[in-house]
């Protein structure tokens, strides 16, 4: 299973960068774990999961919105 999140940080919506732990926020320090959770804030909300599609010609789709 394929399974994508935005890194988006759900606090004010900076950009993550990858880290040992999961995921950190440069701008106000919030982490999260691999799943996308908050391990520390001010982030309150868990990392938006994003539906990806599997095509019939086997291309992955990623939906971004909605």
């Amino acid at each position: 299973e394929i399974v994508a999140q935005s890194l988006v940080c759900t606090h004010l919506g900076c950009t993550i960068a990858e880290s040992a732990t999961g995921f950190d926020c440069p701008c106000h320090g919030s982490q999260f774990d691999e799943d996308g959770n908050v391990l520390t804030g001010p982030a309150q909300k868990p990392l938006k999961t994003l539906r990806v599609e599997l095509l019939e010609d086997g291309t992955l789709r990623l939906h971004t919105k909605g």
